[in-house]
């Protein structure tokens, strides 16, 4: 198989699979929704995202690196109350809440509000957030590196960056030293 060009098939079932997968883990995640510290987040979500990196090919230490910044270790109420662990935007038709977000709009960082997708679940959440790196933008980094700092330069070289935060890279560059360091 050609690893650049994954085809839509691939894609629906490695979603399919990685939702049975979640869903029995279900319970375990219901019992831990909030963690206290950044040490015990990355325990409680580093298992999670080594099940997504098998699935679809994304480094686990880099998934739990942006997780940890994009729900400030498991405290933000975007997390905690919405499930949302990407800081995924909401699209069409979908569930959201309207939240002050920074976004960096050329080159300049700027407090916004913006839509942010709500999930009745973790699963949902994960299941969504997972399906980001499967997209048009980014299915060409799948399996290309498991090396969580190339990923991650790779997510913000094409035309199409995965965060408008200008020091994105060095941010999760550093939480994936942290990671790896805690696991």
């Amino acid at each position: 198989m050609n690893l650049k060009k994954i085809d839509s098939n691939y894609l629906f079932y490695t979603g399919a699979i990685l939702a049975v997968v979640l869903i029995f883990t279900k319970k375990k995640i219901k019992k831990n929704m909030v963690p206290i510290n950044q040490k015990n987040f990355i325990k409680y979500i580093y298992p999670l995202a080594v099940t997504i990196e098998k699935k679809i090919g994304v480094p686990a230490v880099f998934l739990t690196s942006q997780i940890i910044l994009e729900t400030g270790s498991g405290n933000s109420i975007l997390f905690t109350k919405y499930f949302n662990v990407g800081g995924i935007k909401s699209r069409g038709l979908q569930a959201f809440v309207n939240l002050p977000t920074i976004e960096y709009i050329k080159g300049v960082k700027t407090k916004v509000n913006a839509n942010f997708a709500v999930y009745p679940d973790l699963i949902s959440g994960l299941l969504a957030y997972s399906k980001i790196f499967q997209n048009r933008y980014f299915k060409k980094y799948l399996n290309v590196t498991t090396d969580p700092d190339k990923y991650v330069e790779l997510l913000q070289s094409g035309p199409v960056k995965y965060a408008t935060d200008i020091n994105y890279i060095n941010k999760i560059k550093k939480l994936n030293n942290t990671v790896k360091n805690s696991i």
